[in-house]
C-alpha cells in the first residue's frame, strides 16, 4: 500500500486591503484604499482561528507573516496574545516570512535591490515578534516567485520557501524569462532554489496537478469541491515534524489557506480536513 506522506498545515495573514486588486499588482491593483490597520474581518478570524487551534492544539501549524501588519500595534497584540496562549496550552505555532508588504514581485520586472531590502526589514520585524516561534522560511506574496529572488533569500538567512502553486495555469506567476519568450516555469524555481540550497516546499494541487486546491481555491466555485476532497484524502496522514520539513529527500503534503478565511459563514469556516 502507497504510504501517504506526512502533511505541513501553513497560514498566510493577508488582511483584505492585501489583495492584488488594491495592493501589489503592477495590473490588477486598480482598486484604492487608505486602510494599514487590521479589519474587523481580521480580528473575528484570529478569534475563530484560535478557537479552531485549540480544538487541534496536536496540529503543528505554521504562521507566514506579513512585517507590515506588526506595525499595527492591535494586529500585533492579537497574534502575539494568540502565539502566547498556544504556548501555554502546548501548542506548536512556528511563525515564517510572507514580506515586508504584499508585493507581487515577479509581477513586476527584477528589482533585486528593493527585494533585498525589504526582506531584510521584514526578517527583522518578525523575528524580534515572534522570538522563538520564528523560523527563516519564506512565501512570496500571492506565490509570485522569481528564479532571480533564491540567491537573495539565501543571503538573508532563509533557508525554506513555499511558494510554488505548481499548476499550469499559474505558471504565469514564475515570472516573465530573461532568457526566452515566455514565463520561467516551476521547473526553473526549483532548480534556482536548489542551487541555493534553499529547501523548496510546494503546495497540493488536485486533479492529476493541474489544479490548484489551496488558498483561493478553497472558495472558488466548483474548483472547491475538488480542493476539499483533495485536503481529506490527507485526514488521516501524520502531521510532519520540523525535521521532516527540513529534509530535503523527504516527501510533504503542504496545504495552506488565509487566516481571513475562518470570518468566512459568520466566522464558521474550517479547514476542510477531517478531524483525527
Amino acid at each position: 500500500m502507497k504510504k501517504t506522506p506526512p502533511i505541513w498545515l501553513t497560514v498566510d495573514t493577508d488582511d483584505i486591503f492585501h489583495h492584488p486588486k488594491f495592493q501589489g499588482h503592477p495590473t490588477r491593483s486598480k482598486k484604492k484604499t487608505n486602510q494599514t490597520s487590521i479589519s474587523d474581518l481580521m480580528k473575528l478570524s484570529i478569534q475563530q482561528f484560535e478557537k479552531w487551534h485549540f480544538n487541534n492544539i496536536n496540529s503543528p501549524i505554521t504562521i507566514f507573516v506579513i512585517a507590515e501588519q506588526l506595525e499595527c500595534e492591535e494586529f500585533k497584540l492579537v497574534l502575539g496574545d494568540l502565539l502566547l496562549k498556544s504556548q501555554e496550552r502546548g501548542g506548536e505555532i512556528t511563525v515564517g516570512c510572507h514580506g515586508y508588504t504584499h508585493t507581487c514581485w515577479s509581477a513586476f520586472k527584477p528589482n533585486q535591490k528593493a527585494f533585498e531590502g525589504e526582506i531584510a526589514i521584514a526578517e527583522k520585524i518578525i523575528k524580534d515578534f515572534a522570538g522563538t516561534s520564528w523560523r527563516p522560511w519564506f512565501r512570496a506574496p500571492g506565490g509570485y516567485i522569481a528564479p532571480w529572488m533564491a540567491d537573495i533569500l539565501k543571503e538573508g538567512g532563509f533557508v525554506l520557501d513555499s511558494s510554488i502553486n505548481p499548476t499550469i495555469f499559474l505558471r504565469i506567476k514564475s515570472g516573465k524569462s530573461q532568457k526566452k519568450l515566455g514565463f520561467n516555469g516551476w521547473g526553473s524555481i526549483r532548480q534556482s532554489m536548489e542551487h541555493a540550497d534553499i529547501i523548496e516546499r510546494p503546495w497540493l494541487t488536485t486533479f492529476f496537478p493541474a489544479l490548484p486546491a489551496c488558498g483561493p481555491a478553497l472558495h472558488i466555485p466548483l474548483l472547491k469541491h475538488l480542493a476539499s476532497a483533495t485536503w481529506k484524502k490527507y485526514s488521516k496522514a501524520r502531521f510532519a515534524t520540523e525535521d521532516e520539513i527540513l529534509n530535503p529527500n523527504m516527501k510533504i503534503t503542504t496545504v495552506y489557506w488565509h487566516l481571513l478565511d475562518h470570518s468566512k459563514f459568520g466566522g464558521t469556516w474550517v479547514p476542510p480536513l477531517i478531524e483525527k
